[in-house]
């Protein structure tokens, strides 16, 4: 490698050094949280939370049920004190769905919950207030839980599809929950998210989903190019300027062709008399 070749790698590392920390992952790139969520009323809670943490992926929504000795209803609230009260951060759920069908916002959609062990980094948990092990969940709360899984399936690309983007609890943990009446019924609650997932709504929101994140791709795009031309501006890299000719250059001739020489077409030359074959003698065994 000589001087030159040196110095010009030298330069390149250091202009990925200076431009590598402003390049979001791959995973953080794709990272989408609506201000509202489509086809679905979230009632706020606004709650506190310790230390949490950000998810960047989201693959699959997991289904829960609160579990309680009684078929009780619960709010957002008081399933949060339960957590802080066991040291955590503060509601395990993302969203919890009251008998009479209401959303309740629980832990921020764009973080890690805990609702299901070993796999919160790439999960959203719903709960569904009761004990479906005694009891079954009322029409409000699976109309509710359609709408909802559909409106997530839509803001995060996913096709709501039974044991495979949608789950319950007991098939990532060993646990009873969502309860076996509640999970009974989980098979026609995603086949009803799968028709509001199709509507003209869904459909409108995926476009402007994908035009936005269009639009952010081409503004990150120009943003590297900005700073790549400051980086290299400032390690005196930048591109001469090379002012344009004041004539046009004459254009480029062909060489002339080389006159082929073939000497034994030329016709005064006389052809040289045939050559007699020379004659085979048969050697006698």
């Amino acid at each position: 490698m000589n001087r030159r070749e040196f110095l010009r790698r030298l330069a390149l590392i250091g202009i990925g050094a200076a431009v590598f920390p402003l390049f979001p992952s791959a995973a953080e790139a794709s990272w989408y949280i609506p201000s509202v969520l489509p086809g679905v009323s979230i009632r706020p809670t606004h709650l506190k939370f310790r230390s949490l943490e950000n998810r960047f992926v989201t693959d699959c929504i997991v289904v829960h049920h609160i579990g309680m000795p009684n078929d009780d209803d619960v709010a957002a609230e008081t399933v949060h004190e339960w957590h802080l009260n066991q040291g955590w951060a503060g509601i395990g759920y993302h969203f919890l769905i009251r008998k009479d069908g209401t959303i309740e916002e629980g832990r921020p959609l764009g973080t890690i919950g805990a609702h299901v062990y070993g796999e919160n980094n790439h999960t959203v948990g719903i709960n569904l207030a009761g004990n479906f092990e005694i009891g079954t969940p009322t029409e409000a709360q699976k109309s509710s839980a359609a709408h909802l899984i559909a409106s997530l399936c839509t803001i995060y690309q996913l096709d709501p599809r039974w044991q495979g983007t949608v789950k319950g609890h007991r098939d990532l943990n060993a646990t009873a929950c969502p309860g076996r009446y509640l999970y009974a019924d989980l098979p026609d609650i995603v086949e009803q998210a799968r028709i509001y997932y199709g509507s003209e709504e869904m459909q409108a929101e995926r476009q402007r989903i994908a035009q936005h994140e269009r639009e952010e791709e081409d503004l990150r795009r120009e943003r590297l190019r900005a700073q790549i031309e400051e980086v290299q501006r400032k390690n005196g890299m930048t591109r001469p300027s090379h002012p344009a000719p004041s004539t046009p250059n004459p254009p480029v001739q062909p060489p002339p062709k080389k006159a082929e020489l073939r000497p034994n077409k030329r016709p005064d030359l006389p052809k040289p008399p045939p050559q007699p074959r020379p004659e085979q003698r048969r050697i006698a065994t």
